[in-house]
This record gives structure tokens, C-alpha cells and sequence, in this order.
């Protein structure tokens, strides 16, 4: 085992420039901001311009140019970046990687969309430990792609497009669940004062819009062969928001239908065009890395999911 002498570790240190100092460098170079730098490391622009002068000093180059039109990098920055980020992206995923590892191995890290494992997830989470009580889950909900090479995440539940289409990540396994399947939906207040007979009907009413997704009236629009302009409504960036809204009379929603069972089933909504739902193309499907194929927990909720 190599070993170090105090003052050979002291030499080696000293090597280095401070850590801090070259986070905030790589940061700040990203986003060419310190500003922006501040903001994600939670810390003042004044101490990220003082860290990045304290590596200039220490490596004794400017690493930017500081212009009335902000920041720009100089040679030696722009040849530094990308192997300083490199290194920090490996760091990261070599923590999480011991991190995963320190987890016990009945423990599950799932990942889903908040809606998702609202309305789908959690109802169902019973059944999962009736039939694997050796098991634990951890449960966290996101909107954004996520790394499953760097981040503490075994499995993921996501939408997006057909396996077949090449935009998966290749050391992913995307395995499909189910198709997305939309509806519009409405409260029965709203459609009282308000009918909705016919599909020209749509155009007098607010349409609810979700944010990620701000195309869906126009693709229902087409699907349903209705022209003109969709007068968009309030944007709400998850459905369980867009389903309370409309539950409360705001407008028209256009859901998946899985997420609205049990309102459509108790009358708190209703579906007045059921004739016309919308198949997207895209679905739900399973996420995990493919060398992790093999793990116990993993291929235990795998069976679960497609039983």
C-alpha cells in the first residue's frame, strides 16, 4: 500500500490549488456569471470573484477576462475547464457511487413524476410490501432527467419517447409500462353553466395548460380536426395541479386518464368528449442501469411492476 511521510503529504497538498477555489472556477466558467456561480453554490458574488482571483494568484495565469460585457475565458481558462469539470463530475459520481453502496441492499431508490407517483405510485406502494416485506423504498419525485451513473437513484418511472426512437441513454435499460392516453376533463359545475357538446364547444371555454407540456391542446386540437387558435389559461407545471384546478371549476384539463379514475368515478369530474382522447405517442417506462440488471431489489420490482 503506497504511503505518504507528513511532509510528503504536506508537498502534495500544497500542489494543489484549494479546492473551493477551483469548484467556484468550474462553476463560474459554465455559466460564464459569477452571479449565476453565486446562486448555485448558495454563496455571495463577492466571495466566488475572491476564490477565483485566490486560484489566478495561486496558479499564477488569469483564467478570465473581465469585459463591460461580462465574462469571457482566456486560453488558459478555456484549456482548463474541461478537464477540471471532467474531474468533478467524477468525483460526484464516484460519492454517490460509495453512497449507493453504504445503502443496506433491501433498500430501493425510486424515482418518479410527482403525478405519477401521487395518483399511480402510492396507492399501490401496499401491495409491493405485501409481496416483498424484506424491502424498503425510498421515494423522491422529478420532472428533469435524471443520472442514474452519478445520482443515488436504482430504478426510475418516466415518460418519454418509444424505446425504439434512440433518445434513452445507451447504458440504460427503458423498458415500456404503458401508453400515455389523454383526456379532457372538466367539473360538472363548470359544464352546467357552460355546455361542452360538441367539439367547436372547446373554443368558448378556458383551456388549463401544464407547462412541460405546452403543446397538448394544439395536438388535441389537430387529433379532434378543430382549426383555429387555442386560447391558452393559466399553465400549472404538474397534474395533480391542473386536476385541482379543474375540479374547482377553473377550466378544461387535458390529463392522462389513469390519473383521474377516481374523480371521473365519484363525480368530481367528468369526461363530455370521450369519443375523443388523445393517444400520444410516448409512454411510461422503467428505468435502470443495464449492469444493474442482476440486482435483487431491482428485479424484485421489475416482477412486481409487470406481474
Amino acid at each position: 500500500m503506497m504511503s505518504f511521510s507528513h511532509s510528503e503529504a504536506a508537498r502534495f497538498a500544497g500542489s494543489l490549488p484549494s479546492l473551493n477555489a477551483l469548484r467556484a472556477f468550474a462553476v463560474a466558467g459554465r455559466h460564464l456569471s459569477f452571479t449565476r456561480a453565486a446562486e448555485e453554490l448558495h454563496v455571495t458574488q463577492g466571495a466566488v470573484s475572491r476564490l477565483v482571483k485566490q486560484l489566478e494568484a495561486d496558479l499564477g495565469v488569469s483564467l478570465f477576462r473581465r469585459g463591460a460585457r461580462g465574462l469571457e475565458l482566456t486560453e488558459a481558462g478555456a484549456a482548463y475547464l474541461p478537464p477540471l469539470t471532467e474531474a468533478f463530475e467524477r468525483l460526484q459520481a464516484a460519492t454517490r457511487l460509495v453512497m449507493r453502496g453504504a445503502r443496506p441492499a433491501n433498500r430501493l431508490a425510486i424515482t418518479m413524476l410527482p403525478t405519477f407517483a401521487m395518483r399511480w405510485f402510492m396507492p399501490r406502494l401496499a401491495d409491493f410490501h405485501r409481496l416483498n416485506p424484506d424491502i424498503s423504498v425510498d421515494v423522491t419525485s422529478a420532472d428533469r432527467p435524471v443520472d442514474f451513473a452519478a445520482e443515488p437513484v436504482d430504478v426510475g418511472i418516466q415518460y418519454g419517447p418509444p424505446s425504439d426512437s434512440g433518445d434513452w441513454p445507451a447504458e440504460l435499460a427503458a423498458e415500456f409500462l404503458f401508453p400515455e392516453t389523454v383526456a379532457l376533463v372538466a367539473s360538472p359545475a363548470l359544464l352546467m353553466a357552460k355546455p361542452l357538446r360538441r367539439v367547436e364547444d372547446v373554443k368558448r371555454h378556458t383551456l388549463l395548460t401544464h407547462s412541460t407540456r405546452p403543446d397538448g391542446w394544439a395536438e388535441w386540437f389537430a387529433a379532434a380536426g378543430l382549426k383555429g387558435h387555442v386560447a391558452r389559461g393559466p399553465a400549472f407545471e404538474h397534474f395533480f395541479m391542473s386536476i385541482e384546478a379543474a375540479v374547482n371549476g377553473i377550466g378544461l384539463a387535458l390529463v392522462p386518464d389513469f390519473f383521474v379514475a377516481q374523480e371521473l368515478r365519484d363525480g368530481r369530474l367528468v369526461e363530455p368528449l370521450p369519443d375523443h382522447r388523445l393517444q400520444r405517442r410516448g409512454g411510461y417506462y422503467l428505468l435502470y442501469l443495464k449492469d444493474r440488471e442482476r440486482d435483487p431489489a431491482i428485479r424484485a420490482f421489475r416482477n412486481w411492476l409487470f406481474s
